[in-house]
């Protein structure tokens, strides 16, 4: 009805959006941005997604951060008051373990990156290891030199690192020399608005430098890569055709949907202004369309009197 057209649904009838919304038995949301801020749940966001579940459609959390696991995801949704369900929180580490374990990977994986990548690839039983904190208490090229190595590594996996250092890119480089060991990133998020002019790199930076030494090019396995969302949707859990995903992001969400062929609807709680997707959409390239969204909303809470 709406197909990447941007349209902002609070200036139509209530009956028009519903009758839309009825034809959606699933609703994926992202959590940052869409549900909370970091620690904080974005004012309605928890009653508007309990009451989408309390209609009977199927609710899903997507979301690119792998600094946790998906269940603390879960747990964290929990604390805030989201009713999800257990296998109902997705994220980009548990996509890159589900990666590996179909190619019934039996080698050891370095991340650069938080321990939610870990324990993901922990439940696959996959060995998974790190250096957090380490320091370079000599010259770089003593520390590259002398440092130990695991031969049995067949992956590096790198995405948002709190304590980012150069040991660890130094780490993750000598692997990636040998051709054979897989190159993985959790997603290609930039950064991370925080206010006060201020913002947090995110994993796209960190992917960046190990990519340029090396000169590889990773396998992104979080949004936009439908890979995220195969085992639902092969289960059926998910029916792409009937279902919508709600995000704040235009490379990451927005692009996730039309890969997928969902519907879409971007809302203005997160980093990207409504402004911006309307110059994209009135150019009208081809290419930049898969990043303009069928609807668009203030914020989730104002989903709820379309339901």
């Amino acid at each position: 009805m709406f197909k990447q057209t941007c349209t902002n649904l609070t200036t139509l009838s209530i009956q028009r959006v519903r009758q839309w919304l009825n034809g959606f038995e699933t609703i994926i949301c992202d959590a940052d941005g869409v549900l909370w801020h970091f620690d904080k749940a974005i004012d309605g966001s928890v009653e508007a997604f309990n009451a989408i579940q309390d209609t009977g459609r199927n609710t899903f959390i997507v979301t690119n951060n792998s600094c946790l696991c998906s269940e603390n995801i879960r747990l964290k949704a929990r604390d805030f008051g989201f009713n999800v369900h257990k296998d109902h929180v997705l994220n980009s580490g548990k996509s890159v373990a589900s990666f590996l374990s179909s190619k019934n990977f039996q080698q050891k994986v370095f991340v650069v990156g938080g321990v939610g990548i870990i324990e993901e690839l922990s439940d696959v039983n996959i060995c998974a290891f790190q250096f957090r904190n380490e320091k370079i208490e000599k010259s770089m090229r003593d520390f590259a030199l002398e440092m130990e190595v695991d031969e049995d590594v067949g992956a590096v996996v790198v995405g948002r690192d709190d304590s980012f250092n150069m040991c660890s890119v130094i780490r993750a480089c000598h692997y990636l020399r040998n051709p054979q060991i897989l190159f993985l990133g959790c997603c290609l998020d930039a950064a991370y608005p925080i206010g006060n002019n201020r913002v947090l790199a995110g994993a796209a930076a960190m992917i960046a430098l190990v990519k340029t030494i090396t000169s590889r090019k990773p396998l992104i396995l979080g949004k936009p890569n439908p890979w995220i969302v195969r085992e639902p949707i092969e289960s059926g859990a998910i029916n792409p055709a009937t279902t919508l995903m709600i995000g704040d992001t235009l490379e990451t969400d927005i692009k996730f949907a039309n890969y997928n062929g969902f519907q879409s609807i971007l809302v203005g709680s997160g980093v990207t202004e409504l402004e911006k997707v309307e110059r994209i959409r009135d150019r009208g390239q081809k290419k930049q369309m898969r990043l303009v969204p069928d609807g668009y909303l203030p914020r989730l809470c104002d989903i709820l009197e379309y339901l």
